[in-house]
């Protein structure tokens, strides 16, 4: 017999009233499974999704993958492969996304290996691998300064013709620079390049960064040419990162040129610029008046433009004089950097000290120590190997000075190092040095007597 129509009519009813409340379960729980995906939440998530079953919720896809996103933000492998399986015991689909999930929680476990092998597994369920799937596999190589493997995969990225994202690219060429390689960063650069991906000035300055670091001002101001061929204005880090290049090949008129070439661009300077700027007068050839006017000359002329000058750049100009034997220059500029009211960091006390202990200047020294002491700035090794130096070339030595400035340092928790050590052998003779060690319970061996001029200078 036929049903009554209107028993029909209820009973569709009924069925969409009860799909409709699937629906806003299940929209609820997911929303609440993405705050705790978001946060990393695996406890929670785990709740979430047995709440949903209990309550007679089906989940779907986004659902499981959510919750393995939650134990994946904690690199959890474990758990998310325990959810795969019940995932796929329970004959939901398992998408790209699945997997990228996995793939992203063995990167952040640092498990590369693993990384690859879920990929494999992946291509083998028939699943085929997006961009985000080879840009977290190469990372999790590159990371780790993998760059041989990261390179592997990412040839298998470009011979699949996924060749629109420049994460993976990005992720690989910050490898070869933090593994000191420009030329591999630089490779890489040029293969984005080729693809038409538009590296960014981030990008760039990092490559150009490199080569600063290599000591490749050629290749550095190559790079910066290109980016602005390519349309990429340079920032101020940028330059930053040029001028370091140039300093560290001594060449201080190129610096000028690209600090010109700035402002021309409009780019407003930083105290770094004129930092690195001064560092290459430090390593100029010539006389020491030569040098230190060189420093003043573009310390003033960063306080003229209004930089906000810090320690770091009036430390850079006390260096260069330091570096010159230009003791009284070097004073000169920490006492102006005090009246200004830029408070002097360590280095800066260490780079002033240093040029009056070459002179044997113990006195100064000590006065330049006592101003640490009463600032509350705690000497490191490299001021404490000045006043040792100041006291083992004095005339005469003071050698009494010397073994309680030492004695002092390791109480401070100072670490005596060789440099430190052998201006204590200079200062006390090579026996005495061996008896104060013994005392204070330094394991190390006190190093041969320096020859005289045989102390580091700079």
């Amino acid at each position: 017999a036929a049903s009554e129509p209107g028993a029909d009519a209820a009973a569709e009813a009924a069925e969409a009233a009860a799909a409709a409340q699937q629906k806003a379960l299940l929209t609820k729980v997911n929303r609440a499974l993405e705050a705790a995906a978001r946060d990393g939440d695996a406890q929670a998530a785990e709740r979430l999704l047995r709440e949903l079953e209990a309550a007679g919720g089906q989940p779907v896809t986004g659902t499981y993958n959510l919750v393995i996103r939650a134990s994946g933000r904690n690199g959890d492998v474990a758990a998310c492969e325990r959810w795969l399986q019940r995932m796929e015991e329970a004959g939901i689909r398992v998408t790209v996304a699945t997997y990228n999930t996995i793939l992203d929680a063995c990167s952040k476990a640092g498990a590369a290996n693993a990384c690859e092998q879920w990929m494999h597994r992946m291509v083998e369920k028939g699943c085929r691998p997006n961009a985000v799937s080879y840009a977290t596999l190469i990372y999790a190589h590159a990371r780790h300064g993998h760059t041989s493997r990261a390179e592997k995969w990412m040839s298998l990225m470009i011979e699949a013709g996924i060749t629109n994202d420049p994460v993976p690219f990005n992720a690989l060429i910050h490898s070869y620079i933090g593994k000191g390689q420009a030329a591999g960063a630089a490779r890489w650069l040029n293969e984005m390049r080729k693809l038409n991906l538009k590296p960014g000035v981030e990008t760039f300055t990092s490559v150009i960064g490199a080569c600063a670091r290599a000591r490749d001002m050629e290749g550095a101001e190559r790079w910066l040419e290109v980016m602005e061929g390519d349309g990429i204005v340079p920032n101020v880090i940028t330059y930053i990162a040029v001028i370091d290049a140039c300093a560290k090949a001594c060449n201080l008129p190129r610096a000028e040129y690209w600090h010109d070439r700035m402002l021309e661009q409009g780019v407003k300077p930083t105290a770094h610029v004129y930092t690195a700027i001064i560092s290459a007068c430090a390593k100029q050839s010539g006389p020491a008046s030569g040098i230190r006017e060189a420093a003043e000359k573009w310390l003033n002329k960063a306080l003229e433009l209004g930089v906000t000058a810090d320690a770091g750049l009036y430390g850079s100009a006390i260096d260069a004089c330091g570096k010159a034997s230009d003791a009284d220059g070097a004073w000169r500029i920490f006492c102006r950097m005090q009246e200004n009211g830029v408070k002097p960091h360590v280095l800066a006390y260490a780079a002033v000290a240093r040029p009056f202990a070459y002179r044997g200047e113990w006195e100064q020294v000590e006065v330049i120590a006592q101003q640490m002491l009463d600032e509350k700035v705690k000497p490191n090794e490299y001021f404490v190997y000045a006043q040792l130096l100041a006291y083992a070339v004095a005339q005469p030595r003071q050698a009494e000075r010397a073994e309680e400035c030492f004695r002092r340092s390791v109480r401070m928790g100072i670490e005596a190092n060789e440099h430190t050590l052998s201006a204590l052998v200079r200062a006390v003779g090579h026996g005495r040095c061996g008896e104060v060690l013994s005392e204070l319970g330094v394991h190390r061996q006190p190093p041969p007597v320096p020859a005289r001029g045989g102390l580091r200078r700079g």
